[in-house]
Protein backbone atom coordinates (compact mmCIF):
# COMPACT_ATOMS: atom_id res chain seq x y z
CA UNK A 1 0.00 0.00 0.00
CA UNK A 2 1.19 3.53 -0.74
CA UNK A 3 0.08 5.24 2.45
CA UNK A 4 0.61 8.93 3.16
CA UNK A 5 0.24 11.15 6.23
CA UNK A 6 -3.31 12.44 6.74
CA UNK A 7 -4.18 14.55 3.68
CA UNK A 8 -5.37 18.11 4.10
CA UNK A 9 -8.49 18.61 1.96
CA UNK A 10 -10.00 22.05 1.46
CA UNK A 11 -13.28 23.34 0.11
CA UNK A 12 -11.44 25.62 -2.33
CA UNK A 13 -9.45 22.77 -3.88
CA UNK A 14 -12.43 20.47 -3.67
CA UNK A 15 -12.46 16.73 -3.70
CA UNK A 16 -12.15 16.28 -7.45
CA UNK A 17 -9.42 17.26 -9.86
CA UNK A 18 -11.14 18.42 -13.05
CA UNK A 19 -14.21 20.08 -11.60
CA UNK A 20 -15.89 23.46 -11.53
CA UNK A 21 -16.23 24.31 -7.84
CA UNK A 22 -18.59 26.49 -5.82
CA UNK A 23 -19.14 26.90 -2.06
CA UNK A 24 -22.42 28.21 -0.64
CA UNK A 25 -22.60 29.18 3.03
CA UNK A 26 -25.95 28.40 4.64
CA UNK A 27 -24.91 29.49 8.17
CA UNK A 28 -21.78 30.57 10.03
CA UNK A 29 -20.70 26.93 10.35
CA UNK A 30 -22.29 25.03 7.46
CA UNK A 31 -21.50 25.25 3.76
CA UNK A 32 -22.47 23.19 0.74
CA UNK A 33 -19.90 22.58 -1.93
CA UNK A 34 -20.77 21.77 -5.51
CA UNK A 35 -18.33 20.25 -7.98
CA UNK A 36 -19.31 19.60 -11.58
CA UNK A 37 -17.03 17.21 -13.40
CA UNK A 38 -15.39 18.14 -16.67
CA UNK A 39 -13.43 16.00 -19.09
CA UNK A 40 -12.00 12.73 -17.76
CA UNK A 41 -9.74 10.12 -19.36
CA UNK A 42 -11.81 7.39 -17.73
CA UNK A 43 -14.67 7.18 -15.24
CA UNK A 44 -13.94 7.39 -11.52
CA UNK A 45 -15.33 4.46 -9.58
CA UNK A 46 -16.08 3.44 -6.04
CA UNK A 47 -16.04 -0.33 -6.26
CA UNK A 48 -18.22 -1.02 -9.33
CA UNK A 49 -20.18 2.25 -9.14
CA UNK A 50 -19.24 5.09 -11.47
CA UNK A 51 -19.03 8.24 -9.35
CA UNK A 52 -17.52 10.71 -11.82
CA UNK A 53 -18.03 11.31 -15.52
CA UNK A 54 -18.37 14.62 -17.36
CA UNK A 55 -21.49 16.34 -16.04
CA UNK A 56 -21.63 14.37 -12.79
CA UNK A 57 -22.11 16.53 -9.68
CA UNK A 58 -20.59 16.04 -6.26
CA UNK A 59 -22.40 17.87 -3.45
CA UNK A 60 -20.55 18.14 -0.15
CA UNK A 61 -21.88 19.12 3.25
CA UNK A 62 -19.16 20.81 5.29
CA UNK A 63 -19.80 21.62 8.96
CA UNK A 64 -17.27 23.29 11.23
CA UNK A 65 -16.31 21.08 14.16
CA UNK A 66 -17.73 17.84 12.73
CA UNK A 67 -15.38 14.88 12.29
CA UNK A 68 -16.86 13.98 8.91
CA UNK A 69 -18.06 15.47 5.66
CA UNK A 70 -20.87 14.05 3.55
CA UNK A 71 -20.58 13.77 -0.22
CA UNK A 72 -23.51 12.98 -2.48
CA UNK A 73 -22.54 11.78 -5.94
CA UNK A 74 -25.11 12.55 -8.63
CA UNK A 75 -25.06 11.43 -12.26
CA UNK A 76 -25.54 13.87 -15.15
CA UNK A 77 -29.34 13.46 -14.76
CA UNK A 78 -29.24 14.38 -11.07
CA UNK A 79 -29.83 10.80 -9.90
CA UNK A 80 -28.05 9.78 -6.69
CA UNK A 81 -25.37 7.16 -7.38
CA UNK A 82 -23.86 7.05 -3.89
CA UNK A 83 -23.02 8.76 -0.62
CA UNK A 84 -19.41 8.90 0.51
CA UNK A 85 -18.36 10.29 3.88
CA UNK A 86 -14.80 11.13 4.81
CA UNK A 87 -13.92 10.55 8.45
CA UNK A 88 -11.54 13.28 9.55
CA UNK A 89 -10.16 15.52 12.23
CA UNK A 90 -12.71 18.25 13.02
CA UNK A 91 -13.54 20.47 10.04
CA UNK A 92 -12.01 23.95 10.40
CA UNK A 93 -13.02 27.28 8.93
CA UNK A 94 -10.20 29.34 7.45
CA UNK A 95 -9.78 32.47 5.32
CA UNK A 96 -10.39 30.48 2.12
CA UNK A 97 -13.32 28.33 3.22
CA UNK A 98 -13.13 25.02 5.08
CA UNK A 99 -10.59 22.24 5.47
CA UNK A 100 -9.98 18.93 7.23
CA UNK A 101 -7.31 16.27 7.70
CA UNK A 102 -8.51 12.93 6.31
CA UNK A 103 -8.25 10.04 8.78
CA UNK A 104 -8.35 7.20 6.25
CA UNK A 105 -11.74 5.67 7.13
CA UNK A 106 -14.68 6.35 4.84
CA UNK A 107 -18.34 5.43 4.89
CA UNK A 108 -19.93 4.42 1.57
CA UNK A 109 -23.61 3.94 0.86
CA UNK A 110 -25.35 2.92 -2.33
CA UNK A 111 -28.96 4.07 -2.75
CA UNK A 112 -31.31 1.69 -0.95
CA UNK A 113 -28.50 -0.16 0.84
CA UNK A 114 -26.95 0.04 4.29
CA UNK A 115 -23.76 2.07 4.65
CA UNK A 116 -20.42 0.30 5.04
CA UNK A 117 -17.11 1.42 6.52
CA UNK A 118 -14.16 1.35 4.13
CA UNK A 119 -10.38 1.41 4.46
CA UNK A 120 -9.84 -0.14 7.89
CA UNK A 121 -6.61 -1.55 6.42
CA UNK A 122 -5.37 1.98 5.70
CA UNK A 123 -6.20 3.05 9.25
CA UNK A 124 -4.22 0.10 10.64
CA UNK A 125 -1.26 0.93 8.43
CA UNK A 126 -1.44 4.59 9.50
CA UNK A 127 -1.11 3.44 13.11
CA UNK A 128 1.83 1.15 12.37
CA UNK A 129 3.65 3.88 10.42
CA UNK A 130 3.05 6.43 13.19
CA UNK A 131 0.89 8.79 11.10
CA UNK A 132 -1.79 8.60 13.80
CA UNK A 133 -1.90 7.03 17.23
CA UNK A 134 -4.24 4.29 18.41
CA UNK A 135 -6.37 6.75 20.40
CA UNK A 136 -7.05 8.87 17.32
CA UNK A 137 -7.77 5.68 15.33
CA UNK A 138 -10.32 4.61 17.96
CA UNK A 139 -12.01 8.01 17.68
CA UNK A 140 -12.06 7.67 13.88
CA UNK A 141 -13.71 4.24 14.21
CA UNK A 142 -16.32 5.63 16.62
CA UNK A 143 -17.00 8.52 14.23
CA UNK A 144 -17.40 6.12 11.31
CA UNK A 145 -19.96 4.09 13.29
CA UNK A 146 -21.75 7.33 14.21
CA UNK A 147 -21.90 8.39 10.54
CA UNK A 148 -23.29 4.97 9.57
CA UNK A 149 -26.12 5.51 12.06
CA UNK A 150 -26.67 9.07 10.82
CA UNK A 151 -27.10 7.82 7.27
CA UNK A 152 -29.59 5.21 8.43
CA UNK A 153 -31.67 7.47 10.67
CA UNK A 154 -31.26 11.13 9.70
CA UNK A 155 -32.41 11.53 6.11
CA UNK A 156 -32.96 15.26 6.79
CA UNK A 157 -29.18 15.61 6.96
CA UNK A 158 -28.96 14.60 3.30
CA UNK A 159 -31.22 17.40 2.05
CA UNK A 160 -28.60 19.56 0.43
Amino acid sequence: MNLHPPKRISSTEGLGLNTTKKLDWVSETIAYGTEIWGKLEKPWRQDETIIALPGYVWRTRWEVGKSYIINKYLDNNGKLVGIYCDICRPVEKNENGLAFDDLYLDVWQLPGQDPVILDEDELEEAISTGYINSEEADIARQNAEYVKQLLLTNTELLNF
